[in-house]
């Protein structure tokens, strides 16, 4: 938006920028969501996959989780790219380190323990690692709602960070006027 102009534009309509960043984190959501819905259909036709029905509630549940945890993370990064002008790149670099933090790119035990205070930061991990503990044919629940709670706990801290974090930015524009300053 502050490439493209639209920046001041968004700031001065009665919509806060809060609702127009998390309104587009949530659509940006949704579209992966039916990539990665699409991928799981062809690993079910082409390698003969199949979800264990009976764990099908908690399939849903790690995913709305999973789901919660980035669009937390997408609100706070998009939040961020609003508070400062330096941030641009460096947000767009973090993604293939936040794949590989949360399990994405392979199973979290492969990542040396000196960085797993990292990968334990970021809910995503603790989605991904609920939702693969779902699609186990017996399932622990007790690592099951751990999971879940610390997947939702930290997407909660991200979300408070990013309240404060757009509180600073809307009290920077209204001390200025303008938002050269952000």
């Amino acid at each position: 938006d502050r490439r493209e102009g639209t920046l001041e534009l968004i700031v001065g309509s009665p919509t806060s920028i809060t609702t127009v960043l998390a309104v587009r984190t949530f659509a940006n959501i949704l579209t992966g969501m039916f990539s990665m819905l699409l991928s799981f259909l062809v690993v079910m036709l082409l390698f003969k996959f199949s979800i264990p029905l009976q764990n099908l509630p908690y399939i849903i549940i790690s995913l709305i989780i999973l789901f919660f945890g980035f669009w937390c993370i997408g609100v706070f990064l998009a939040h961020f790219r609003v508070a400062s002008r330096v941030t641009g790149m460096f947000i767009n670099y973090l993604e293939l380190p936040v794949a590989i933090l949360a399990a994405f790119m392979f199973p979290i035990e492969y990542l040396p323990r000196w960085i797993m205070w990292l990968s334990d930061s970021i809910p995503l991990r603790w989605g991904v690692t609920g939702l693969n503990s779902s699609f186990q044919v017996q399932p622990r629940l007790s690592d099951i709602w751990l999971d879940w709670a610390a997947s939702i706990g930290i997407s909660l801290l991200y979300l408070l960070v990013t309240y404060f974090l757009s509180r600073k930015v809307h009290d920077m524009i209204r001390v200025t006027g303008e938002l050269s300053s952000v």
